[in-house]
């Protein structure tokens, strides 16, 4: 049988979702729990990345059990023997087809910042960018990325690993919270950094660095080294990923 599981997670202490060698990640503490369960090897499938110190709401993963289990006793096990900084919200029976990353068909990204004094409480959770922000002209530069556009300039994927750089933003808009502002993107695939460096542009706009024209510019050269600018991982959060089918 296959599940689907949706997970949350702080990830300031660990070096993103993918398993890597001599560090500690999502992924590995999930396999490592579900073959202790299985007592044999269990693969899991996460429906993307997230990097280093990048938070998840609304992360998802699928795996094959053999295993006979209500999805409340799979929850109840997972969540007795997950560090507190990861969670699992839910678990879903779900068909043969289902596939975490390939049957995804948007996500949403949140990315949290700062504009008052730092705050030491939240500095992994949050870009302590700690000044005012021209939030009007970011709103205004934000609009250019919406639709369908070659995102090449703004991520750090190279082409020979993804040749095809064209991604669709269906929605992007700044809330502001106080003194905060987030930033929710959605859309139908995003690159690596993909988020942290438009929002690091978007913030350059609003200190005045950047214009509007520039960052058009910037998006057309389809060029690495376009851009410099990242916001930090600690303000982004995965919040949500939906899927054409979950059952």
């Amino acid at each position: 049988m296959r599940y689907q599981v949706l997970l949350s997670y702080n990830g300031t202490n660990y070096a993103g979702w993918q398993i890597q060698p001599n560090v500690l990640s999502i992924q590995k503490i999930l396999q490592d729990i579900l073959t202790t369960m299985h007592r044999h090897p269990v693969m899991i499938v996460g429906s993307g990345r997230t990097d280093a110190g990048v938070h998840a709401l609304g992360q998802s993963f699928h795996f094959d059990s053999d295993m006979e289990l209500s999805v409340e006793v799979w929850e109840r096990a997972m969540n007795s023997q997950l560090p507190k900084d990861i969670i699992v919200r839910k678990v879903n029976q779900v068909s043969d087809h289902f596939h975490a990353r390939f049957s995804a068909v948007s996500k949403r990204y949140d990315y949290l910042v700062n504009l008052g004094a730092y705050d030491p409480l939240h500095y992994n959770l949050e870009y302590q960018v700690n000044r005012s922000l021209d939030i009007e002209a970011m709103r205004k530069a934000l609009e250019i990325f919406i639709g369908t556009h070659d995102f090449a300039s703004f991520c750090a994927n190279s082409f020979d690993e993804i040749p095809n750089q064209i991604r669709t933003i269906t929605h992007f808009e700044i809330q502001e919270e106080g003194n905060h502002l987030r930033f929710i993107l959605e859309g139908n695939g995003f690159l690596r950094y993909m988020v942290r460096m438009l929002v690091g542009n978007l913030i350059d706009v609003g200190l005045h660095r950047k214009t509007i024209d520039q960052l058009v510019m910037i998006m057309d050269k389809r060029d690495k080294s376009a851009t410099s600018s990242i916001a930090l991982a600690c303000g982004l959060y995965l919040v949500r990923v939906d899927y054409k089918e979950t059952a």
